[in-house]
Formats: structure tokens, sequence, C-alpha cells
């Protein structure tokens, strides 16, 4: 198996199943075939579950209910990539999807012909559910990170695909707002830079439940940010 795709789910507020569905049509059309999708779903209801069993798509998906950690990304992210057998898994949340439909042959042939772990991709916004698309990014490492607010240059989790063989490194279930950069920081530490790719290839949607994030009081996001600092040996 070329790839692995290690989605963490759950029913996010009714709309799990249409956000999986429009990644799961943008999976169907990409130019490498030899893939496997990996569910990992923390949903209350069986709504998921009975999506992926239907497999309209008719893609090689693999179904795991995780019952264990409710509630925390990084929990359920770490348990899909613990079933992924590809040579490179590809992590990308539920209500995002895939840009172009090379996305996955770029992102495999990128990381397969270098000598690094780990590799983050471009990506875009959309608002409106792909109609228009925003806010490119295109990756880059930035010291800064962890030293205050709006420094992430790289973006969030659906950016980051790895080598499967090896692989240590795992999500830190006390992160949150900053799981992603923990992450970067965490794979940069074990295994140096990654392929830093300016091709976008992944759309993250902009939701109203993203705005949990900014419900969070400045202690607590400066607490995690002392956390994150700590764990990684930065200054300010």
């Amino acid at each position: 198996m070329k790839m692995s795709i290690a989605i963490p789910t759950y029913e996010y507020n009714g709309r799990g199943v249409r956000f999986l569905s429009d990644l799961f049509r943008t999976i169907k059309s990409q130019t490498l075939k030899d893939v496997e999708v990996v569910v990992s779903d923390q949903s209350k209801d069986g709504k998921i579950m009975e999506f992926c069993l239907d497999n309209i798509f008719d893609l090689n998906v693999r179904y795991i209910r995780n019952k264990k950690g409710r509630g925390n990304a990084a929990l359920n992210t770490n348990n899909a990539m613990g079933y992924c057998t590809g040579e490179v898994v590809k992590l990308i949340y539920m209500d995002d999807f895939f840009y172009s439909n090379d996305a996955l042959q770029l992102t495999y042939d990128a990381l397969m012909k270098s000598d690094k772990m780990w590799l983050v991709c471009g990506t875009n916004h959309t608002r409106d559910d792909g109609k228009t698309f925003d806010t490119p990014i295109v990756p880059r490492w930035n010291d800064k990170m962890l030293k205050a607010r709006g420094n992430n240059t790289m973006s969030g989790t659906s950016v980051i695909s790895y080598r499967n063989k090896n692989m240590k490194v795992r999500w830190d279930p006390n992160t949150f707002g900053l799981l992603d950069i923990d992450f970067y920081h965490s794979l940069r530490s074990k295994y140096g830079d990654g392929v830093y790719l300016s091709d976008i290839l992944v759309t993250q949607r902009v939701n109203n439940v993203d705005n949990i994030i900014s419900t969070r009081t400045s202690e607590q996001i400066e607490k995690e940010f002392e956390y994150c600092r700590k764990k990684h040996g930065i200054t300010l």
C-alpha cells in the first residue's frame, strides 16, 4: 500500500457525514489509487459508521470506532495513525478536502524522492464549501511559532504527511489550540527538517465550530504556550 489517509472524526454538530462525503469525493478523484482510508470515529451516534460501511464512493475504507478519550483530537488522530499500513500517511481533518486531483501523487513522490521523514504542503481556505478559495499558505519553518499567537507559518494538521516506517512521534493529548505547532516541533526535533512543498494540495474549511478556540481565555491560551515552550526548550 503506497498511502494511508488518516481521518479523525466525530459527529461535528450533525455535519460530520456531509463533510466526510465531500472529502471522500476528492479522495475518489485522486490519480493515485493505491490508497487506504482509515477513519477513527469518536461520534456519539452511528451516522459516520453507517456512511463508511455503505461506502458509496467505493473506497478502501477501514472504520474504527474509538471510544477512548472522546473529544481529544490528539488522541483520536493518534488512534487513526496506529491503524495505517501505507508507506506514506496523509493526515487530514474531516472538514477539509483535497484541492487538486494529483494531491496524493505529488505528496507521495515528493516525500519518497527525498531523504526526509515528513512533509507539509501548501493550503488554501474556503468559507463557502469550495465555491471560492482564499488565504493561500506556502509552508515555511518559523522559529517564532511558539513565541506568540499568529506565527504559524505552516498551517493546520491537514497539510502533514510522513513516512510510516519508524515514525515515533505522536500528538500530545495535553495540547489543544497548539497541537499542530507542537507536532511540527516534535517532528523537527526528532527527524530534522521536513519537505516544505509549495504546491497547494489541501483546502481547509473555515467553520463556526473552529471558533471554539477563540472562546478560550487568555490565561488558558498562555498556559498552553508556556507548556509547549517548556517542552521544546524555547525561551522568549
